[in-house]
Formats: C-alpha cells, structure tokens, sequence
C-alpha cells in the first residue's frame, strides 16, 4: 500500500499480523490463520484495538468453524451460517437453486412446521433470514437476547433436519419467478439484468445467485434436495455469531446440532478475476414500456478488496460519483441520478450508473466531460467558488473524502447483522475475520497518487462495458462509436 518515497509505515500484511497476535481465540483453534511476524499494536487504529479483544473462535467436532463477537451495546443477538461457494460453485442451468432451498428450509424442520415457526417469529419479532451472492450465502437468526433460547434450537433444526416438503418449495419457487418477472419488467434492473448477461459470459457468475428464466421453469425439490446434500458440510460452511455471547454454552449448543452435519464435500470450483483485456462495447437493450427515457450502465474490471489498489480507486470512484452529479445532473440535466463504485466480489468489477436520461449518447457524453476532470488530477471542490470552475486538486480533496468514506463505513455496521456481514465477508474475501477492522487504517494511508495511478490502471484505459436500455427512439442516436473510450473514437 506504500510507496517507497513515503514516511515509513507498517505494511497490510504486517498489520493483518498483528491482529492474529492480538486476537483472543481459542487455544489451537482459529480456524483462519494469518502468516507473518507480529508488530504488536503498532500501527492499528483505535478501532481495531477495541474490537479486538471482543472476539473468540473456536472449531466444532466437524470442523466448522464459529467466530463469536460480543457485543453488549444492545440486547439483539445474530448469528449466521455461511455457505461458501454461493451461485458461482452452480452451473448455470442449477442458477437459483441455492436461494430456493435456503428460502424453502426456513419454512419447515423436521420438529418446526411452517405455522409454528411464523407464529413464534411474530411473537417474538424475531427474524430467519437468507441472502445468495455470487460467492457466498447466508442463513440467519436475529433476535432478542432473551428469545434466543427459543429461537435457536428452530434455527438449527431448518439446518440439520429441513423438512422439503413439495408445498413449501413450489411456493418458494413461484415466489423466486414471481421477483425475477418484477426485475424483467422494470426498465432500472432489467438493465442490470441485461449487463450481467454479458459481463459474465463465460464466467462462474454467469450462474446469477436469483436464477434465470430457463433455470427456475426447470428446477425441482430434487435439485434442493441433491445441492444440500453436496453443499452443506463443514468444509465449505462457517458460522458468525455477534451479541452479548455466551461463547462456552453457544459453543456447546452449536456442538449439538451443526456439529451432525457431514465433515466434508466436494471442493469449490476457484473464481477467475474477469478479464481486463476485452474491448470497448456497447449493447442496445429496447424496452418499450420506458417511454422515451433511457438508462444507462457501464462496467469495467477492478480490483478485489484485498488488492492495495482497492481503497484508492474506491475513493476515486466517490471523486467521480460527485463529477458526474456535478457535470452531468446539475450542468447539463441530462440524467435524474448518477453514480459510481466498486463491489467487493472475489471477481470484482465496478460501474457507472446513469439512472434516466432522454438521450444516452449525449448523455454519455457528458459522462465524458466529467472524466476529462478526473483525469487531469481534479475533482469537485468543497467549495465551489474557491476556484474559477468549481474544481479542486485530488490532493486538495483527499483528506475530506476520506473522512466520508470512513462516516459511511461505520454508518454500514450499525447493527449486529450488519456486522455480522462485514465478518463474513471478510472471511470470503481474504481468509481472516479480522481484516475488515483495517479498513479505516487502509483509507487513511491512501495518498493522492495511488488515487490517481488506480484510476489509470482500471478506468481510465478501460475497457468498458455498456448497455443503455429504452424505447427506440433514444437509443437510435447513441452509437458504438462513442463508447469505444472516454471522448469517444471520433
């Protein structure tokens, strides 16, 4: 993350040392270990050394690993099971497949029937929940403190022992097709929908974690069935738990019941990063129903949240966000919104965001102008009329950005679950629990060339993707030409 030219400073692998040696987890039982030389305490933020100390692991009979953070700041407590793989570990004709059968356990165990589980939910405002992604799912108990005793051994059971019965899927399955239909039909998602068809192509992603059309008229209970029976085991699953935590009797309640799942199953397909070699393109996508209003997306390859150039371009991507409502929305009201940013998927990928236009050509090219300013090393100014333009020097903006991007990252983790989830995906993303307690360490130690040398080396060459969805009379005009780069191949 250094430059060499730069005041000495600890290095992320040495930092993420750190926190193994700080780190309070059970005698011979951390399930995700780091290498490297300690450095102490040198280095962390306060943030990390607070949290810290709250954290326990331990590794069940089976070998499922469980990271336990306590937290007594409210009486709600979370836990999760993680199942790694997510949609990219399926085929694309078994896309949905693995949100279907997490939705249809959550109605029925072998001890726990539909009626009896949404009955003690609403008495107790509690909440199962799951969520598929590309590479990981979640399935999930948040309650209060003391309904958590009730709740868990039901939570468990859906786990261990769901019952798949026919009904209970068939209504899962016409809900799933019912949420896919919504998206086709609406002009902002199916432009997503449309953009990942070819983004993916070729890729383990292309299995989209809601399913296809094609996928969903041909799933059955049997496909439920066989993917529990491959994907649940202890291997490929992880639990985290985030509360005011018993982790000795959580520890000996989990033993009881995840501790029967199956050690071990089939091994993960690995998950290429996407190409960064293709060309420029664009899509016309017509959609009658928008009505002489357009939407427009690009998307381009980035880096993973482990890669150093990650929270540079993050920050650059924020820079943008404001140029492009500054440049596009305001100035020239060729958009209602805009926007920029990374995601942080093992193969990442980040997009330019055009919500309604009349005219994505010229909108995109007024996309243009706003990325001519962020080339040439500026951004939008904190105060406008400190300058003749209203634009500022990177290095002139970089210290309020980053306070931003550290406001928004805490405001993310104001509950148990959200932190829950930050966990996890720490976990997927670079082996360890702890890692997402450097992110406000990685922001501050971002400088203004790493901002601008991220740009260069994922953005501003391309390539970049495009797809603009509407009626025909706005696409007509927007041609493949001017998308070939920023300024167009004219």
């Amino acid at each position: 993350m250094k430059r060499a030219r730069l005041a000495p400073r600890p290095t992320a692998l040495a930092v993420l040392a750190a926190l193994l040696c700080l780190s309070r987890v059970a005698a011979g039982a951390a399930p995700f270990p780091l290498a490297g030389a300690s450095i102490g305490e040198k280095g962390l933020s306060a943030f990390a050394k607070e949290n810290l100390s709250s954290f326990s692991t331990f590794t069940l009979s089976n070998g499922l690993p469980v990271i336990v953070k306590k937290s007594s700041a409210n009486r709600v407590e979370h836990i999760s099971l993680v199942i790694r793989g997510g949609s990219a570990a399926a085929s694309e004709a078994k896309a949905g497949i693995e949100a279907l059968a997490l939705k249809t356990m959550a109605r029925g165990s072998g001890r726990h029937g539909y009626e009896e589980i949404q009955e003690l939910l609403d008495e107790t405002s509690s909440g199962l929940g799951s969520a598929a992604s590309f590479d990981y799912s979640i399935y999930s108990l948040t309650t209060l403190d003391k309904y958590f005793e009730r709740l868990f051994p039901l939570w468990a059971d859906t786990l261990v022992a769901p019952s798949f019965k026919q009904a209970d899927f068939d209504q899962e399955l016409s809900n799933a097709r019912i949420a896919l239909e919504s998206k086709e039909q609406d002009p902002w998602s199916k432009t997503g929908l449309e953009m990942n068809k070819r983004l993916f192509a070729g890729h383990p992603y292309a299995a989209s974690p809601d399913g296809t059309q094609a996928s969903l008229a041909a799933a059955s209970l049997g496909d439920v069935k066989a993917w529990y029976a491959e994907r649940m085991r202890a291997d490929a699953l992880f639990v985290v738990a985030v509360g005011d935590f018993d982790a000795a009797k959580l520890r000996a309640e989990l033993e009881a019941s995840l501790g029967k799942l199956p050690p071990v199953g089939a091994p993960l397909p690995p998950v290429a990063p996407l190409a960064r070699n293709g060309q420029w393109s664009l899509a016309k996508v017509e959609f009658p129903q928008s009505r002489g209003m357009g939407y427009l997306r690009g998307d381009f390859a980035a880096p993973t949240y482990s890669d150093p150039d990650y929270m540079p371009l993050s920050i650059g991507m924020k820079m943008l966000t404001d140029l492009l409502f500054n440049v596009v929305r305001d100035k020239h009201g060729a958009v209602y919104s805009a926007g920029a940013f990374i995601r942080d998927y093992k193969a990442n990928y980040g997009s330019i965001t055009l919500f309604k236009t009349k005219s994505p050509g010229a909108a995109k090219a007024y996309v243009d102008e706003a990325v001519a300013v962020l080339a040439s090393g500026r951004a939008v100014a904190i105060d406008p009329q400190s300058s003749k333009d209203g634009f500022a020097p990177i290095a002139d903006l970089l210290e309020a950005a980053k306070a931003q991007f550290i406001n928004e990252l805490y405001e993310s983790q104001a509950t148990n679950a959200a932190i829950a989830g930050r966990i996890a995906a720490s976990v997927v993303a670079t082996g360890d629990y702890r890692s997402y307690l450097l992110d406000v360490d990685r922001i501050r130690a971002v400088t203004p060339e790493q901002v601008r040398a991220a740009l260069g080396k994922y953005f501003l060459k391309g390539p970049v993707a495009w797809v603009a969805l509407g009626s025909a009379d706005v696409l007509i005009p927007a041609q493949a030409v001017d998308f070939t780069g920023f300024g167009g191949g004219r």
